[in-house]
């Protein structure tokens, strides 16, 4: 297997004996002392060989696919096997949104008393300003009901009720922030895996919601990034997600195009957007490697 160090220094440097031949079909093939070669074609293509046959692909495009003389894919970074998964998991898939976040806080409901800690929570996740500016009077309903159950004990199906509601709207007026955003983690993801760097940001303009839109999206879009690098970043649990990302791209038969949209519907199913009229419907194909935008 490379080592990290034969990974990251690819191109040859003064001092380290590497020798270069101009062969006649216009390609150029560097050798190493130890035995790593290196042929880059003329279409752009690089294809770099260890001295254990392992073999790493550079296509034009900056994708990257690194594997052992029986085909098994390798770690982009370090060389080592990667770890497999159980046949049949489900592709990873970004963390919930905010509404699913507060879905699931409502339905433990018995933990909080009131209506009035909901709205503290609603604006701890920042969603209140979307509640307030598009559907006041909602708003309003659901502070009625804290209002009226001050100081006791919540039953849960009154608790529920109004909050349920202002969810459902929020997670409609953000469908197409969310898709960005989960768009945003899937390519960025994807990007790691194949040893690419950072996916380029989409130009954002034209949404039908007008420029104020097109600025929300774009939030969305820094917001799903961040959040896929700070998951990746996490340690073993980082190296755990990159991974299974790259299992993903190699059962997509080494074809990071059809694994990012393998992905997105994974993204999809997850957050309840697969349907007729959803984010899948409206985006059944992902670009590649040009991030797709709003």
């Amino acid at each position: 297997m490379p080592t990290a160090e034969q990974l990251a220094r690819l191109d040859p440097v003064d001092g380290d004996g590497a020798s270069i031949v101009q062969n006649e079909d216009g390609s150029t093939q560097t050798s190493w002392p130890d035995g790593t070669t290196r042929v880059d074609e003329p279409d752009g293509r690089v294809m770099v060989t260890f001295p254990d046959f392992s073999v790493l692909n550079i296509e034009t495009d900056g994708t990257r696919t690194l594997n052992d003389v029986n085909g098994a894919p390798l770690d982009l970074t370090t060389g080592q096997p990667l770890s497999g998964t159980p046949e049949g998991e489900p592709a990873p898939t970004p963390p919930p949104t905010t509404v699913d976040q507060l879905n699931e806080i409502v339905d433990g409901a018995g933990a909080l008393i009131d209506l009035a800690g909901a709205e503290g929570v609603l604006r701890a996740f920042g969603v209140a300003a979307v509640v307030d500016k598009e559907y006041a009077a909602l708003s309003e309903l659901a502070m009625a009901f804290g209002d009226a159950l001050k100081g006791e004990i919540s039953p849960v199906a009154w608790f529920t009720q109004p909050v349920k509601m202002l969810l459902a709207v929020i997670k409609a007026i953000e469908t197409e922030e969310r898709g960005v955003s989960m768009r945003s983690w899937v390519y960025t993801v994807a990007y790691d895996a194949m040893g690419m760097g950072t996916p380029p940001e989409p130009a954002f303009s034209g949404s039908l919601g007008g420029p104020d839109q097109d600025a929300r999206n774009r939030e969305a879009w820094i917001d799903g990034q961040g959040q896929a690098q700070q998951q990746l970043a996490d340690g073993r649990n980082g190296v755990a997600l990159h991974n299974r990302v790259v299992l993903v791209i190699a059962k997509c038969g080494a074809n990071p195009a059809t694994a990012v949209t393998e992905l997105w519907a994974a993204a999809c199913r997850q957050s309840g957007d697969d349907g007729d009229a959803g984010l899948l419907a409206a985006y059944p194909q992902l670009s590649w490697p040009e991030p797709t935008g709003a």
